[in-house]
């Protein structure tokens, strides 16, 4: 019955290895659903986790009674790894299989027919592919970490034995990935600390001790450090494992290697974040705000020109007015307006002259006017709290919270490691087959070693903590001093806003006085105008171009019309002793004069009238349609009033 069991094995194991391309769903022995298999081959058909060209496919054999270990020569193609994968005359005791990708967030070196022809010779669980699929191009590094197993150690466990590849069927098989920081190959790169990751599966054979590692990193460091480990470590020497319980041992070496990893150079990577964390804000929180923002600073740096336009206007206005208009001549008309009753009673003010809130209103805005050092501390402000160094500091805090997500992570993976060969050592399979007096000690170093891995991790931690406190203040400080500055802009401007404002009412007190007074001197304007057009028909019809006879150093080249003689005059000019008035001339001259006098007043007062009717019309014309949009808006708002009043009713 065992003989046919075997032979029934290794027909399996034979179809398995045939249909290879279809890894997973090809397993002879797990325990995952068939829908999972399928789910598992989709992915790894659609993602891009192989290198079109690179290839680093590798491993280290130890074969039983060997004196060392044997690396494999390049395995770049298909054929080249099934040659090696023959273990027909002697299967090794340890293979560790390294495979490596182009970078940190890189392709893997190997093809899918490679992967999928070595996962299907040892029957690696199908989990194993959650840490394979996370090795593909990533715009962001990988983030979480993980701890898989599939054990066969209890009775009830499925049988898969392979006798002549040395596979009992009862045995370990767990995996799991670590994430870790490394300093940048070269001095350039723009992320000197890059976050890198290492899977690693494990599978021992708890009757004879075979050990199959597949470790995945983004370089050789690994495959170096297990390599000069072999020929160092005393547990890891090759003839050292001779047993079982030696072998199981030399396992748990191997993963202290991988677990220490993940601990090691947090130390300097928090070094370098509290440096540049302190860089960028230990400047900003020494730095004398209060003198930065200080009225004549605001000044400086956003009106860069003394004076406002309205102070260079009433210069320019001052200066124009004592260029054209002397101050005598400006005098003199002051006293004829105040003489003739159109100085009205208006409060003038001289521009010269400011008001005692307006004094008072400048006084801080003044304030150390003329230190040209003033100009350049607002912008130092601007410097020192930049944008780009808020940038900056929240760029770090993202670093750093991602930075103790992967600590989290990484500290749950050790615990699991534990827990899980915790259980392993009081399992069924194990109790049986290995003699614990030969591998406790060593096991309780190994669990003591996670410890104290765990507790690197804490202090870590709790250092990025600290950190991460200081830089979220750090960013406080920076939105305080922001708001702080905002508040004193404003204030300053809103003082600013105020003295111009009263020089406005100052302006406006003024401008109404000049319209009073222009009003006034309107009406006086339009009495000359009527007065002239009554009299201007008169004077024009009296008036002649003759040479003037009478006081030629008074009269111009004007003399009488018809010189018809309404009024006599002797020969020598003079009007003698009587004057003698002709009334025929008379009549004449006004019935000449008033006709024309009317006609004169009526054309005015009708293009008067025409002109004004003009003005309205336009005036009406332009305010149409804002009245016609306003009357629009209104019947909207009506209409939606009622829509919303009766909109319930009409539904009901």
């Amino acid at each position: 019955m065992s003989t046919k069991k075997q032979i029934d094995h290794i027909a399996y194991f034979e179809e398995s290895k045939s249909k290879f391309e279809t890894y997973p769903e090809n397993l002879v022995r797990t325990e995952a659903f068939r829908h999972t298999l399928e789910s598992y081959r989709i992915l790894l058909n659609s993602k891009k986790v192989f290198h079109e060209s690179h290839r680093s496919l590798r491993w280290i054999d130890l074969y039983e009674n060997a004196d060392a270990y044997t690396p494999s020569p390049p395995l770049d193609t298909l054929d080249r790894l099934n040659v090696h994968l023959d273990e027909e005359d002697a299967a090794p005791l340890w293979r560790m299989v390294f495979l490596e990708s182009v970078s940190s967030r890189g392709q893997l070196g190997c093809t899918k027919e490679q992967l999928t022809t070595l996962l299907t010779y040892y029957q690696v669980m199908p989990t194993f592919l959650d840490f394979i699929l996370t090795f593909s191009i990533r715009a962001r590094p990988l983030a979480h970490a993980i701890f898989r197993q599939e054990n066969y150690l209890e009775t009830n466990s499925p049988e898969f034995s392979l006798p002549a590849l040395g596979r009992s069927g009862i045995q370990i098989q767990h995996a799991f990935n670590l994430l870790s920081v490394e300093r940048a190959g070269h001095p350039d790169e723009k992320n000197q600390w890059p976050l890198r990751q290492i899977a690693l599966y494990h599978s021992f054979d708890v009757t004879n001790g075979r050990c199959r590692w597949i470790i995945l990193k983004g370089n050789q460091l690994m495959r170096r450090r297990i390599f000069s480990a072999t020929k160092q470590h005393r547990c890891l020497k090759a003839k050292e494992i001779t047993s079982p319980e030696t072998s199981f041992v030399a396992a748990l070496q191997v993963q202290t290697i991988v677990t220490e990893w993940c601990a090691e150079s947090w130390a300097e990577y928090i070094d370098y974040l509290e440096e540049d964390v302190a860089t960028s804000s230990v400047g900003g929180n020494a730095a004398p705000v209060d003198e930065m923002v200080r009225p004549a600073n605001i000044e400086a740096f956003h009106l860069p020109r003394r004076g406002s336009t309205w102070e260079s206007q009433v210069t320019s206005s001052r200066m124009g007015s004592a260029r054209w208009v002397p101050r005598f001549s400006s005098d003199l008309l002051a006293t004829i307006r105040r003489l003739s009753g159109l100085e009205t009673g208006v409060l003038t003010t001289r521009q010269d002259e400011a008001s005692p809130g307006t004094v008072e209103a400048t006084a801080g805005l003044e304030d150390d006017e003329g230190d040209d050092s003033n100009s350049d501390k607002l912008p130092d402000l601007e410097q020192e709290f930049s944008f780009s160094k808020f940038q900056r500091l929240t760029l770090l805090a993202q670093e750093l919270e991602q930075a103790m997500v992967v600590i989290e992570q990484n500290r749950g993976v050790l615990r699991s490691i534990g827990e899980h060969y915790r259980s392993v050592v009081n399992s069924h399979g194990f109790a049986t087959h290995m003699k614990k007096h030969l591998y406790d000690s060593d096991l309780a170093v190994f669990f003591g070693k996670l410890r104290n891995i765990e507790g690197d991790l804490d202090r870590h931690y709790s250092r990025l903590r600290t950190l991460s406190r200081a830089l979220e203040k750090s960013k406080e400080m920076f939105t305080t001093v922001w708001q702080y500055k905002g508040g004193r802009v404003s204030d300053y401007f809103a003082s600013s806003t105020k003295i111009s404002t009263d020089r406005m009412e100052v302006m406006t007190l003024k401008m109404h006085d000049i319209a009073v007074r222009t009003e006034q001197e309107t009406v006086s304007m339009h009495v000359i105008t009527v007065f002239t057009l009554i009299f201007l028909p008169g004077t024009f019809i009296a008036v002649w171009t003759l040479v003037p006879r009478l006081r030629r150093h008074i009269l111009t080249w004007c003399q009488t019309l018809f010189s018809s003689g309404v009024i006599h005059w002797d020969d020598d000019g003079s009007l003698g002793t009587d004057w003698v008035l002709r009334q025929g001339g008379l009549r004449l001259f006004f019935s000449i004069s008033l006709p024309m006098m009317v006609i004169i007043v009526t054309a005015w007062l009708l293009l008067y009238l025409y002109m004004r009717r003009k003005r309205q019309q336009e005036k009406q014309r332009l305010l149409l349609p804002l009245t016609e949009k306003q009357s629009s808006w209104g019947v909207m708002a009506v209409d939606e009033i009622f829509t919303s009043t009766q909109g319930p009713a009409n539904v009901v």
